[in-house]
């Protein structure tokens, strides 16, 4: 475990002012909702399919001993992970409850204390949709750098078309904001990676459906995910290889 102050922005002299002012938002967001965020996001029986869904899919994915949950929260994946890490000190403090014998980083995802190619594979989840390009570049950028040569990065993004649909938050318009068409994808990724692998999440409106109905729906969820129905899904699921 890495001990940290419990201050975030104790050392953010060199940070961007837009890079501050909007981790600030998101980190007073997510401190707030630390203590029911589990049981208001997973305590249910939608929560509960979502979880079994995406925890196929990565399981699937997930290469190697030394895995990084980047964005970790609570530690809801840390059980698939070696290390976590998050920059809200009360979900880093709900983590280290949850699992005391892992290494926990308190620290912004874009400036990792962590030496370079120290995984195997980096996954994260719920997190890329909250970022402005400029800051999914430089995480992109640290996760290069913290990945051995041919390491794996997964990350999930919302449907763009679904999510123009929807629209932005009224009260955080960060929240899920960040979609990238495929041509914009590959456009971040550069020379730097490889697009390995796609998949669907939430084709279904599980949502919808009778909570007693719900479970009986994760099995063709997992089918479907990898059909091209999965460009329809609410998520897409990404699978990156580090180019040498």
């Amino acid at each position: 475990m890495t001990p940290s102050s419990n201050d975030p922005f104790e050392h953010t002299a060199h940070w961007p002012a837009e890079l501050l002012s909007e981790a600030r938002e998101v980190v007073a967001y997510y401190d707030a909702l630390a203590s029911t965020y589990d049981e208001s996001r997973f305590g249910h029986t939608y929560g509960t399919c979502l979880d079994a869904i995406e925890r196929s899919l990565l399981k699937e994915w997930l290469v190697g001993p030394r895995i990084l949950d980047l964005a970790c929260g609570t530690g809801r994946f840390l059980d698939l992970a070696s290390e976590g890490v998050d920059l809200s000190p009360e979900m880093v403090r709900h983590a280290r409850e949850r699992w005391p014998d892992k290494r926990i980083h308190q620290a912004p995802a874009w400036q990792i204390p962590v030496e370079d190619g120290a995984f195997d594979t980096i996954f994260s989840m719920h997190f890329f949709m909250h970022l402005r390009p400029r800051t999914l570049h430089l995480i992109l950028e640290e996760c290069w750098r913290l990945l051995r040569p041919g390491g794996l990065l997964v990350f999930d993004l919302p449907n763009a078309l679904r999510r123009r649909r929807a629209g932005p938050s009224a009260s955080h318009p960060w929240h899920a904001a960040t979609t990238l068409e495929d041509s914009q994808l590959l456009a971040h990724l550069g020379s730097r990676w490889r697009r390995t692998g796609q998949r669907g999440i939430a084709l279904a409106p599980i949502h919808r459906v009778p909570p007693p109905l719900r479970k009986a729906l994760v099995p063709a969820e997992r089918l479907l995910a990898r059909t091209p129905l999965k460009h329809l899904a609410s998520y897409h699921l990404v699978k990156l290889e580090k180019r040498a």
